[in-house]
């Protein structure tokens, strides 16, 4: 693939798990734990391509705090083992991939999993070839008012930018959205996707596989890309 118009950051929006385990017939866990695998399918397929920043939106936080025990219970498992199986395969290591988790997930997520998250965070943190971001307990509506409340007289685009969980984050060059819903939602990093490039598709997350990252890298490369009005 063509490296001379490359996003530097992507930020997925994985939609679809649970109408695709329905879709099968299988409890809605199960559409998570496949999801589960898409991630670290497409991670490692923006690493081959030279994607410096990619951004997978895990859970907002109304998925963590309003849904069933045991749907919650269940993701709390799919994150804690990913983590695990991440540090395990060596593959972060390897490839430079630093790894971070923003969001109200430690207040939210089970102690087991914050140490499984927090291992992970801290086993990457010297990497520097990539930076993927997993977005757990997030919602853009809840981080803007948060930096909005932790700032005080007159406010800048930069001193936003900087009071926002995302502050080390560029902005995002493109949005992918599966799940043939065309919108985004939450508030989703609204402030780092004020230009990007939003591209939709009716494919549900656990059926997103690394073609389709590079059709949607492609679609990317052959825009031309307008900044303002």
């Amino acid at each position: 693939m063509e490296k001379s118009n490359l996003p530097t950051h992507i930020a997925i929006i994985p939609d679809g798990n649970r109408r695709w385990a329905r879709k099968h017939g299988l409890l809605p866990w199960k559409g998570h734990i496949e999801g589960a695998k898409r991630v670290e399918e497409v991670i490692k397929r923006a690493a081959e391509i030279g994607i410096l920043y990619i951004t997978v939106w895990g859970s907002s936080y109304d998925n963590l705090v309003k849904r069933t025990k045991t749907e919650v219970s269940a993701l709390n498992k799919v994150y804690a083992e990913m983590a695990k199986r991440i540090i395990s395969d060596g593959f972060a290591e390897k490839n430079e991939i630093r790894i971070r988790i923003l969001g109200e997930w430690e207040e939210i997520l089970n102690k087991d999993t914050v140490k499984a998250l927090r291992d992970l965070e801290k086993a990457t943190k010297n990497n520097k070839k990539m930076n993927a971001t997993a977005l757990i307990g997030y919602n853009g509506d809840r981080e803007m008012l948060s930096a909005i409340n932790s700032l005080a007289g007159k406010t800048t685009e930069e001193s936003l930018k900087n009071a926002l969980w995302t502050k080390d984050l560029p902005p995002v060059d493109m949005v992918i959205r599966t799940g043939g819903n065309p919108h985004l939602s939450a508030g989703f990093m609204m402030w780092d996707v004020r230009y990007s490039l939003l591209y939709f598709t009716d494919k549900l997350w656990p059926e997103f596989r690394s073609k389709d990252l590079d059709t949607a890298i492609s679609y990317y490369s052959n825009q031309e890309r307008r900044r303002g009005a």
